[in-house]
């Protein structure tokens, strides 16, 4: 189960890049022990979203620690069989969930923006089965390739475990339900949001006055569409690519680095975009500069009493000794 020097060397940037992407996270998550503004019903999509990173980032560390540090020259069967089966599948499942996870929440925004319905708080049952439904069937659609033949796991002696497709129409099919038809749903989505808002803001305009609301719709559009150009050109290479190569590939590993790098840019770019981020990261600085602005005060406060009970003491002293 022990990786060669070589794999251990191919993998050393993207140890990197995930110890940098770990560190980011947590501290997002740190932030949201503290600030209860960001812990809202509607950034549910959102932290979803942020789950899955920290999941493949968890099984990168898993597979390496693994694979780096095992020495059994006959492992147990069982524990072998798993270990390769979750090197195989999680990677491309998790990926798999993040392009619906955000297709979801860009419908949310979309019904809040063209009909002013919050379903976070109207349609809670909604919403679970949403979770549900996006978080099952990508795990069913492999078990079921798998049964019926259409996948089968390879391993590759001293590298890594691989899932192979049969033939060339089941690779086309995973990459229209995996690739093709999310984008192609998340495009429209954001389409029609951006007609909605242009046609909104044209009505508004006419009479010189622009609602509050209409400029927060505006602005939810123009973050999601920033978010998903950044996120769709560094995630959807290593989609496709899964579905064409060996995990033993050079182009495989250099697309999983990038796939890595979004993961860690993803916290910083969704801060930037949300406007509940920076008010909570403002909140949490002034909070800390008055801290330590009130430490910096509590020498000098502490000092002035006791020199001043000093010199009152031995004044006292010295109006004693002359009586």
């Amino acid at each position: 189960m022990s990786w060669s020097q070589s794999s251990i060397t191919n993998q050393q940037g993207t140890l990197i890049v995930c110890i940098i992407a770990s560190i980011i996270h947590g501290a997002v998550w740190f932030q949201l022990v503290l600030c209860s503004s960001v812990r809202q019903k509607s950034m549910q999509w959102i932290y979803a979203y942020l789950i899955t990173d920290i999941l493949l980032l968890f099984r990168f560390f898993f597979i390496y620690v693994i694979h780096s540090t095992s020495k059994d020259c006959l492992p147990n069967e069982v524990w072998a069989s798993f270990i390769c089966y979750f090197e195989a599948t999680v990677d491309n499942y998790l990926n798999v969930l993040e392009v619906y996870i955000l297709l979801a929440l860009n419908i949310c925004r979309y019904i809040q923006i063209a009909y002013n319905r919050n379903v976070y708080i109207k349609d809670p049952k909604l919403l679970f089965f949403a979770h549900l439904i996006i978080y099952l069937l990508p795990l069913i659609t492999l078990i079921i390739q798998s049964l019926i033949g259409w996948a089968r796991l390879e391993y590759f002696f001293d590298d890594v475990c691989d899932i192979r497709y049969t033939n060339l129409y089941v690779q086309i099919f995973n990459v229209i339900i995996e690739f093709v038809l999310p984008i192609a749903l998340n495009i429209l989505v954001i389409s029609i949001s951006i007609r909605n808002v242009h046609i909104t803001s044209g009505l508004r305009t006419t009479n010189h006055h622009i609602s509050a609301r209409e400029k927060y719709h505006r602005s939810l559009v123009i973050q999601f569409l920033c978010f998903y150009i950044i996120w769709l050109s560094l995630w959807s290479p290593n989609v496709i690519v899964y579905q064409f190569t060996s995990g033993r590939s050079v182009l495989t590993t250099n697309v999983r680095l990038i796939n890595f790098i979004e993961i860690a840019l993803d916290p910083l770019i969704i801060g930037a975009l949300d406007v509940r981020f920076w008010h909570a990261w403002k909140k949490l600085w002034i909070d800390f500069r008055k801290k330590y602005l009130k430490c910096l005060q509590v020498p000098e406060r502490q000092i002035r009493p006791i020199v001043a009970n000093a010199i009152v003491k031995r004044s006292e002293k010295q109006q004693e000794t002359r009586f």
